[in-house]
């Protein structure tokens, strides 16, 4: 029992071990494993192949139908016609009854069809290739949706991975805070409502430490659900960069949901031209050929069995079907109508995220500077200020301010550097 106990151990454990971690380098990275691990990318790169099935099962209209088939049948009554009598040597002006056939037919045989001029099915063909880059495009969509998802959830990442490190910074500074007043304290120097503040600060940043940690490994859990990874580790740190002028928003037309409004006007165009060539006439050549066996129960007859076969033309003019075919020329007359609506709305959505997109970054860009100075002021002040704690010439609340100064410049920078960095990203269309 012990030796199956310790055997089971050792499975675990070496699964365990074979649980590689994904270690994410940088955003190109992060991409490109989301592209080949994603489900939801996944999904996405599924649309155009079952576009493609669906585009070939219509296509196949444009070739011949070939079709084989069987019948039994049972005739109780049997036809009957007078003929002359003389025709089988009777008298002239007398007619005889002659029965056409046997009570029991079996028939079987194949016919085939092939469209020759069938305008509604070219229409058809036109509308299903039209469809297939829909879905394409349609893809596009869904993927671009989740490298956006996947960008602002990564820079926010890394923004709260370096909030844990200021936290840590944090954590030095209240100990040596902690330090100092403990030492007036037992002196008796200073307030006991002053030091039980100064051991608070202490606790709140803790308490922030282990709040960011939840907030960081929220932001981690989100990434491995889009990632379908297990672990993940994100190696990059949130740096500068040169933030480049931008001018001009990102053209829409490079969208792909710019692409598949337009593709989607285009297949309620065919659709529409389908749906007028739907009671246009019809030309196919058709052929059949069936072997036919007849007999029946009575054993002197004699069974009989003979072949027919035809080659022909077939022309199919609609005419009348109620208002079938009208109902269906203004259904598609008014989905034309929705896909134009649609790509104007569509036009006004891409063109408000481009600007949006575009003043956000002109506004992270602007307060870089700002902020980037008074993160330099508010460390100096903090710096002059832990001296001046050490060397007893300042009171706690004026450090308190102080250090909470600083802290709100830090976390303020950090935000604004990575919004500055995924707007940047999003209104050049890098992703």
């Amino acid at each position: 029992m012990r030796l199956l106990t310790l055997t089971s151990a050792c499975i675990l454990f070496s699964l365990i071990g074979h649980t590689q971690p994904v270690v994410i380098d940088d955003l190109e990275t992060l991409i490109r494993f989301a592209d080949e691990h994603s489900p939801r990318a996944q999904q996405a790169s599924l649309q155009p192949l079952i576009a493609q099935q669906e585009k070939n099962a219509q296509s196949s209209v444009l070739y011949p139908s070939i079709n084989a088939f069987g019948t039994a049948d049972y005739y109780p009554l049997i036809a009957t016609q007078l003929v002359p009598a003389e025709f089988f040597g009777g008298d002239p002006g007398t007619f005889l009854k002659v029965q056409f056939g046997l009570p029991y037919v079996y028939t079987a045989g194949a016919e085939v069809s092939l469209p020759v001029i069938h305008p509604e099915n070219w229409a058809k063909v036109s509308r299903a290739k039209s469809q297939y880059e829909q879905r394409e495009w349609n893809s596009q969509v869904a993927l671009e949706n989740v490298h956006l998802e996947l960008i602002q959830t990564y820079y926010q990442a890394l923004a709260l991975k370096e909030v844990l490190a200021l936290n840590e910074e944090n954590e030095a500074t209240t100990q040596e805070l902690l330090r100092i007043m403990t030492e007036r304290y037992q002196q008796q120097v200073v307030e006991p409502s002053d030091y039980n503040r100064t051991k608070n600060l202490a606790l709140d940043v803790q308490t922030s430490r282990i709040d960011g940690r939840q907030r960081y490994q929220s932001g981690i859990n989100k990434l491995m659900a889009l990632l379908a990874a297990d672990t993940l580790v994100l190696q990059e740190t949130l740096t500068d960069f040169n933030w480049p002028l931008l001018y001009e928003p990102g053209a829409i037309s490079n969208r792909p949901g710019w692409r598949e409004a337009a593709a989607s006007l285009q297949t309620a165009e065919l659709s529409l031209q389908e749906s007028r060539r739907s009671n246009w006439p019809e030309l196919s050549l058709v052929g059949r050929y069936s072997y036919n066996r007849q007999t029946d129960t009575d054993e002197e007859t004699e069974a009989v069995d003979f072949s027919v076969a035809n080659v022909g033309l077939r022309l199919n003019i609609p005419l009348f079907q109620g208002r079938y075919y009208h109902s269906l020329t203004q259904s598609s007359r008014l989905q034309l109508e929705q896909a134009r609506l649609e790509q104007q709305q569509t036009q006004a959505n891409l063109s408000q995220q481009q600007k949006d997109w575009l003043a956000q970054y002109q506004a992270a860009r602007d307060k870089h500077a700002v902020l980037e100075e008074k993160v330099e002021t508010t460390e100096e002040n903090l710096r002059i200020a832990r001296l001046n704690l050490q060397e007893e010439v300042m009171e706690f609340d004026q450090f308190n301010d102080i250090f909470l100064d600083y802290n709100r410049a830090r976390i303020e920078y950090l935000q604004n550097l990575a919004d500055g960095i995924v707007y940047h990203l999003l209104s050049t269309q890098n992703f």
